[in-house]
């Protein structure tokens, strides 16, 4: 639990961002093993992959906002630029549309793209919640029993105090039983996108259910 790795002068390292870089990293290596094993053109498939990228960290960034909408109408620019946060949604959706948008110009088959990177996303987001958990952020509820953690008390779980569900963890967990889950079921799948529609399915019905132990403070959209 130390949202900051470290310090060079007024340079400053955070544990957050080094685990949404490794994620990142790893799920585009991933992607990459994928496309050779289905003779996919790499320069294309990276493209595709890295715009793809970038517009999922602007609608994360985007659906933030409009989630933190009143804190963005009392300090417009310190949101925008100073404070970090990311809705994941956000940045599926995005993503999701980019990519759809990218197969057809390149000519692509956009399902068995979908099903590759379906398989990228949930082991990039096992990684990329194990830096939630050391930032202190997306915390569940307070919680007495022997799952509780008590995180410092500057961090945004640790403000009131208390012990709170480690749901970064727990999502971590699962995201990763789902990664492993999805590569196996590849192998079987009847047609292209089965893969892709599996992971919506079942990343949807997770998220509605650790909604209910999260404690974090949000906005609502």
């Amino acid at each position: 639990m130390h949202p900051i790795l470290f310090r060079v002068g007024s340079f400053t390292i955070y544990t957050y961002g080094i685990f949404v870089f490794l994620a990142i990293s790893v799920g585009y290596f991933f992607l990459l093993l994928q496309a050779k094993k289905e003779g996919i053109d790499e320069k294309v498939f990276s493209d595709i992959i890295f715009w793809s990228i970038v517009s999922g960290f602007v609608g994360a960034r985007l659906v933030y906002i409009l989630v933190e909408f009143r804190s963005f109408l009392r300090c417009p620019f310190e949101l925008i630029f100073s404070r970090g946060g990311f809705v994941f949604y956000g940045g599926l959706i995005f993503g999701i549309l980019t990519f759809l948008f990218l197969t057809k110009k390149y000519n692509q088959n956009f399902f068995k793209l979908a099903d590759m990177v379906s398989l990228a996303i949930p082991l990039a987001h096992s990684i990329g919640r194990i830096g939630c958990f050391f930032n202190g952020c997306c915390y569940g509820k307070p919680t007495k029993t022997f799952l509780g953690i008590k995180f410092p008390p500057y961090t945004l779980a640790g403000a009131t105090g208390e012990k709170v569900i480690p749901t970064q963890l727990i999502s971590s967990f699962f995201f990763f039983l789902i990664f492993l889950y999805l590569l196996r079921f590849k192998k079987r799948r009847r047609y292209k996108g089965e893969v892709f529609f599996l992971y919506l399915i079942v990343y949807s019905v997770f998220r509605f259910f650790i909604e209910f132990l999260r404690g974090d403070e949000r906005g609502y959209i």
